[in-house]
């Protein structure tokens, strides 16, 4: 989390201590290696730590705390292609006096008539490929970095200016790089060429490493659900079987556990083979579909994606055998998979584990159901590990051990899995109840309904299963906002994404590092 408070940036006047402030900060994060992305108080943490190591002003620190994050983010941004990032430049810098340039939805329009520093620094970075930006503020540099546009930033500011980038940085974990300016006030501004000149030229072929884009993964994962690949993978006939298994597995969905072993796939293997990653790819997406499909059968659901459920329009004797089938052909496609056969066993170990814990998971819900229980939070949210969180597990954990990953990386995404599995279902359950939606069912087991009960004691539990069961939704909204249940959901969401910082902590693999917590940033915008 960010603070709201702007602290106020003192830049030294004297080019000589702004050189010393920023080598000796190079010098320190050398030998001090810090994998990132860092939070802001552990950006302020160095900086108290220099300050007070060298004597410096500590009316420096947020300009030593600017320092920091360069020196952490540096290597990253330089081993990114120039045509993948973007130069952010304030309109202050502009000549107000003289600058004639017009202004569109993306800033200011430089005319390049020289009577001030933007035109040439534009012309420096987009020779080598940038896309420039001329704006106040950090409103279209965010919607790039969410589009996927751009990898990275070099962005040149104030204090807010730079605060701004930074929560963009950390919600996205888009490397990123700030240069402050040398005098503030809004308007006629200067700033050190050298220093910006300098951070646009810098290069790190060393890395040896590429950021795994994922808007380009979650292109190259949609590819495959069609029925070309879907047929060619699965070795589909044209009998009626075969059909009901190509329509659902071509039906709507997200894709996110096939991206997320994708993900870890790649990130892990150095030579990636194409058939492993759709083989792999396309069993957890079996094994989802066979778990829905089975879902909607326990839960009695007649629609998803906006269609008829397979047992409402195939009945539910099609649909368990077509559930059944789903499974088979993930465990076959994993097992065709031209994998070490030590590195087939522990993805089938781990598929099968996770198969039995979602299936354990699922059988206290309906039990749950059945005897209508209203279990308590923490019964819910074991419910959810077994289930949510196992799902993401299985899809992390394939990939990586298919890509070679180390043990500590598999730890580290065994409990990853476990925090945003939790969470994210904790998100899916408050949406669920409190969004308008026409033809919404209250779900019992739910941390919602749980929280509400627990809030009302005993007298209240007994009137909230009548509701349940009366699927008498506008009055468990009325309670749920009398009595501030979605701030204690928010508030158990935000405890689990506080932890995925000191979770990733440890992860040493860099552009699987920064996806998740991309991912992280996407999924759960709201909280961070």
């Amino acid at each position: 989390m960010i603070s709201d408070n702007i602290l106020t940036l003192v830049v030294p006047v004297e080019s000589k201590l702004r050189d010393e402030i920023r080598q000796k900060t190079d010098s320190y994060f050398v030998t001090n290696v810090t994998i990132p992305p860092v939070s802001y108080d552990k950006l302020a943490g160095f900086a108290d730590h220099l300050i007070a190591e060298n004597g410096w002003d500590p009316d420096y620190k947020a300009f030593t705390m600017i320092c920091c994050g360069n020196a952490i983010w540096r290597s990253v941004v330089g081993a990114i292609p120039f045509d993948r990032r973007m130069l952010l430049l304030p309109q202050c810098l502009r000549n107000s006096q003289k600058c004639n340039a017009q202004e569109d939805d993306l800033g200011l329009l430089c005319n390049e008539c020289g009577n001030c520093s933007i035109s040439g620094f534009i012309r420096e970075a987009e020779d080598l490929g940038y896309i420039t930006i001329v704006a106040e503020g950090t409103t279209i540099a965010s919607r790039l970095v969410e589009s996927g546009k751009v990898d990275a930033i070099i962005g040149v500011g104030c204090m807010e200016t730079l605060q701004k980038i930074f929560r963009t940085v950390n919600k996205y974990s888009v490397p990123a790089v700030g240069i402050p300016l040398l005098t503030c006030g809004c308007v006629d501004t200067q700033a050190d060429a050298g220093w910006i000149r300098k951070e646009i030229n810098f290069r790190n072929d060393r890395n040896g490493f590429r950021l795994l884009n994922l808007n380009d993964l979650r292109d190259k994962t949609a590819s495959l659900f069609t029925q070309e690949k879907i047929n060619k993978l699965l070795d589909l006939k044209n009998n009626p079987t075969d059909e009901v298994l190509r329509d659902i597995l071509l039906a709507g969905g997200k894709r996110i556990r096939p991206l997320l072993t994708a993900l870890t796939y790649l990130a892990f293997s150095h030579d990636p083979d194409t058939e492993v990653l759709q083989y792999l790819a396309m069993s957890v997406e079996c094994f989802h579909k066979a778990s829905l499909v089975h879902d909607d059968i326990e839960d009695g659901d007649d629609h998803r994606y906006g269609k008829e459920t397979v047992h409402k329009k195939h009945g539910i004797p099609v649909a368990i055998n077509l559930g059944d089938l789903l499974i088979g052909e993930g465990y076959r496609l994993v097992s065709e998979c031209s994998l070490d056969p030590v590195v087939m066993k522990d993805c089938i170990r781990i598929i099968s584990a996770g198969h039995r814990l979602m299936s354990e998971g699922q059988g206290a819900e309906l039990m749950a159901r059945r005897n209508n229980d209203i279990l308590s939070v923490n019964e819910v949210l074991a419910i959810f590990r077994s289930k949510t969180a196992e799902a993401f597990r299985v899809s992390l954990m394939t990939g990586a051990l298919a890509g070679g990953a180390d043990q500590e990386s598999l730890r580290i995404l065994e409990e990853f899995s476990y925090i945003i599995g939790t969470a994210y279902q904790l998100k899916d359950d408050l949406e669920d109840i409190t969004r308008p939606e026409e033809g919404n069912v209250l779900r019992n087991p739910s941390a919602v309904i749980s929280a509400l009960a627990e809030k009302t004691g005993e007298t209240g539990k007994e009137i909230i299963k009548s509701l349940v069961s009366e699927n008498d939704i506008d009055e468990i909204r009325k309670l749920i906002d009398k009595h501030s249940i979605d701030d204690f959901i928010d508030s158990l969401i935000e405890e689990y994404l506080v932890s995925i910082d000191s979770c990733l902590s440890g992860m040493q693999n860099i552009p699987l590092k920064l996806a998740l917590h991309e991912i992280v940033g996407k999924t759960f915008s709201k909280y961070l």
